[in-house]
């Protein structure tokens, strides 16, 4: 099977969920202390890679296992319904499930030498990072239970900028903390959108995250709350004096937002009238890690 497929299968066009927060926590190590090396930078990035993609890959297995990829009959590619490998015949559930481990084992190998080198308080950001990457999809399935949002801005926020500048520093950060929050935030509000497609699907299935918790009409308000709320922590590091006020350029991507909430307010009930919204809700975690991470290199 060539390199490719394997490759597609991990789903890179989400890479940057976590590549610009690791690119977010280095420029904060820098802006804070000056430090910067060149390997444990490449080595967070291959980490978080592989955390990523290990993530995807297995959520593909437990999302066939559960038959919510099978019930999603028109889903909305690339962003909501799967890499489509086990449903269009390209690899097996049971290579998909190796594949995911495989993936998995690589991090974790990874993370015990990142550990012994920079230190033991990556054990529990590292600790965390696993568990929710296998149990986010498998039984009994976080995002089921109202705790997807959570842990994907967990993981692909806090955690990411703290593990990454800790990699740096052997320390944390409370400025690394208040800049990780909207990446975490929108890293939600990317969970929570793409479940708008998803919803029938995932209603079928027995999936009970909150978009059909709540059905469509009620989910909706509760993205604004989420962007907006994003936009919120960052005013609110700015006000405590623990981000640069040169951050708040980062308030330029608001019509981005504005956006995203007019399409979803007017489209929740049909699944092709909301790309645009999706693609705003990526480009505002895109635009807001890599706004940041220029301003704390270069103020």
């Amino acid at each position: 099977m060539r390199i490719l497929t394997w490759f597609q299968a991990t789903r890179p066009k989400f890479f940057t969920i976590i590549i610009l927060p690791i690119f977010l926590g280095t420029a904060i190590a820098w802006y804070d202390k000056k430090i910067f090396s060149i390997e444990y930078f490449i080595l967070s990035l291959i980490a978080g890679i592989l955390c990523a993609a290990a993530a995807n890959v297995l959520n593909d297995y437990f999302d066939h296992l559960n038959q919510t990829d099978i019930l999603n009959i028109d889903p909305l590619i690339p962003f909501a319904g799967g890499s489509r490998m086990i449903q269009n015949g390209v690899l097996t559930a049971h290579q998909t499930f190796q594949y995911g481990i495989i993936l998995l084992s690589l991090a974790i190998i990874l993370g015990i030498f990142l550990i012994v080198e920079r230190g033991l308080p990556l054990l529990w950001i590292g600790l965390i990072g696993v568990l929710s990457i296998y149990f986010y999809s498998a039984p009994p399935l976080l995002h089921s239970v109202g705790l997807g949002e959570i842990t994907i801005g967990l993981n692909y926020g806090i955690l990411a900028v703290a593990g990454s500048y800790f990699v740096q520093t052997q320390d944390y950060s409370a400025t690394a903390f208040f800049a990780s929050l909207p990446m975490a935030g929108f890293a939600a509000a990317i969970l929570y959108i793409n479940q708008f497609p998803d919803f029938e699907a995932d209603r079928a299935a027995g999936k009970r995250n909150w978009v059909v918790r709540l059905g469509k009409e009620q989910a909706k308000t509760y993205y604004n709350y989420l962007i907006l709320g994003s936009f919120g922590f960052l005013l609110l590091g700015i006000v405590l004096q623990y981000l640069p006020i040169w951050t708040a350029i980062s308030f330029i991507i608001l019509p981005f937002a504005i956006k995203a909430i007019q399409v979803l307010k007017e489209h929740y009930q049909h699944k092709q009238a909301l790309l645009p919204a999706i693609q705003n809700t990526i480009a505002l975690h895109s635009l807001m890690g890599i706004l940041l991470t220029v301003i704390f290199l270069f103020v």
